[in-house]
């Protein structure tokens, strides 16, 4: 038995490690505490990144959640799979294979909101005539660049005449507007609010003028897990979080005014120990968790979170104990709480639905790891 309460895992050994599990009671607390923050389901549009998982995805359709944003093909096919009745797949595509299958979708799918991003002539050029060969009306939004310069247009005369290039082709329809400001990593939550608040005016700059030379602005989503409850409280917009539904050590460190659980962790083994080194050995690898964080940030041990990832190769992770009393013995078990849970998920190809007793009671295969 793995007891921290609240979390608990009542027959770890039968669980082959390492394995992703997920602690039911607490997906249903950040679900519904999402919904509490932003003043209903209705005003989200939920990026399914993090799970990847159809069933996560039905537990957000079952509270009303509006949409999905995805960032792949396969994930866009796996919320309209699950029921979505709106879903956008916010990156631009170029490649005309990626354009034909996301028009494949489409219509398969003819009885939803289903939406492609562009921020470039090229994306708008290549959607329509595919759409046009095709006889196929594809639904397009404007992706714009608030500061990150990733993908998007910029605000100015940049995304008007984007907007203006989908309005002008037939087969084409104007389907709004999708801005990530995944830059601004505010702790304060006023700083937070702010920064976002003055995405949310620009926008509805941006919104007012498109509409005065003629063209509707259906939908505007807006923001990532730092930013998404002021974009979601402000009227006609959606808010778009990802992290929130499993938390992690980063979203803990950077916003610890949520109300968010850590819902997903790593069920990992001390595989070996050197008590005149006090460190331990686990079948952590990085193969097991996102590597993406700093070293020490990879990962904390549920409990025991002073001590520190050291060293980490495809199978093992290396934890500094700050004592020599309370070092783990070989067999032991350990719950690591991810760094970054997004890049974890695609590690595993399911996780382990834990209850409140610690019984596994399901298993929810990550439907969407595969790109393809």
């Amino acid at each position: 038995m793995i007891e921290q309460d609240p979390y608990r895992i009542a027959d770890p050994d039968g669980l082959e490690t390492p394995a992703m599990v997920v602690f039911e009671e607490m997906v249903d607390h950040n679900i519904a505490a999402l919904c509490d923050m932003v003043g209903g389901a209705a005003n989200l549009m939920v990026h399914v990144k993090t799970h990847k998982s159809e069933a996560i995805a039905r537990k957000q359709l079952a509270v009303g959640i509006a949409g999905f944003k995805c960032a792949t093909l396969r994930e866009l096919e796996m919320a309209l799979e699950a029921g979505a009745p709106e879903a956008i797949l916010a990156y631009p595509m170029v490649q005309r294979r990626k354009v034909e299958r996301f028009a494949d979708i489409s219509a398969t799918y003819d009885d939803r909101k289903v939406y492609a991003a562009v921020g470039d002539p090229r994306h708008v050029d290549v959607l329509a005539q595919i759409a046009q060969n095709r006889s196929q009306k594809l639904a397009v939004m404007v992706d714009l660049d608030v500061g990150m310069h990733r993908t998007g247009a910029g605000l100015d005369e940049e995304a008007t005449a984007l907007y203006s290039a989908i309005h002008a082709a037939p087969p084409l329809i104007c389907g709004g507007l999708h801005v990530y400001d995944g830059h601004e990593h505010f702790r304060d939550p006023s700083a937070r609010n702010a920064a976002a608040q003055r995405h949310v005016d620009d926008l509805k700059t941006l919104k007012g003028r498109l509409e005065e030379q003629g063209m509707s602005v259906p939908r505007i989503v807006g923001g990532g897990s730092f930013s998404y409850a002021t974009y979601a409280r402000a009227e006609g917009f959606h808010g778009s979080p990802g992290t929130v539904i499993y938390w992690d050590l980063n979203g803990t460190g950077r916003m610890s005014d949520q109300p968010y659980r850590w819902a997903a962790m790593v069920l990992c083994q001390v595989v070996d120990r050197h008590p005149d080194q006090l460190t331990v050995t686990t079948d952590l690898g990085y193969k097991a968790i996102a590597g993406d964080p700093p070293l020490a940030n990879r990962a904390r041990l549920l409990g025991h979170e002073q001590a520190t990832l050291l060293l980490q190769n495809e199978e093992h992770g290396v934890f500094s104990w700050p004592d020599g009393a309370s070092l783990p013995q070989v067999g032991d078990y350990q719950l690591a709480i991810p760094g970054h849970v997004c890049p974890t998920t695609i590690r595993f190809p399911g996780s382990y639905v834990i209850d409140s007793q610690g019984a596994v009671v399901d298993y929810y295969p990550h439907t969407a790891r595969d790109r393809q």
